[in-house]
């Protein structure tokens, strides 16, 4: 059995904390928590429901990334795209590079640890897949 790369734990840590904060803002969208004064109606629902299924997939991803399953280099590997995406919208959306920039460090980081080969070995992709 290989051991788990740090930087695996790592991951799973970010993705739990990011599933838990997505609970918090689901509980408050569909009004279950309120933390404040909040706007009913207009899909504030729906965006709920939705925040709540991130978490759930957040948190299925945190022990994916603690076991290093397979489907969880993966899922690094296409929520750091997004995030990159997100980082160019950012960029056009602020008109700030800095801005941009920001947002794009932690999709960079990830994109380029999960393609280290002792990472891949370690999720069951060798060089041969």
């Amino acid at each position: 059995m290989t051991r788990r790369p740090v930087g695996a734990a790592i991951l799973a840590v970010i993705a739990l904390v990011g599933g838990m904060t997505d609970v918090l803002v689901g509980l408050q969208l569909t009004g279950v928590v309120v933390f404040g004064r909040e706007t009913f109606g207009s899909g504030v629902l729906a965006w709920g429901i939705l925040a709540v299924l991130v978490e759930a997939a957040w948190i299925a991803a945190s022990f994916a990334f603690w076991a290093t399953k397979p489907w969880a280099w993966l899922v690094g590997m296409l929520v750091a795209i997004f995030g990159l995406l997100n980082a160019m919208l950012v960029l056009l959306g602020a008109g700030s590079l800095q801005d941009g920039i920001a947002a794009a460090i932690m999709p960079l980081v990830v994109l380029w640890y999960l393609q280290q080969d002792h990472v891949k070995h370690a999720f069951g992709y060798d060089e041969a897949t």
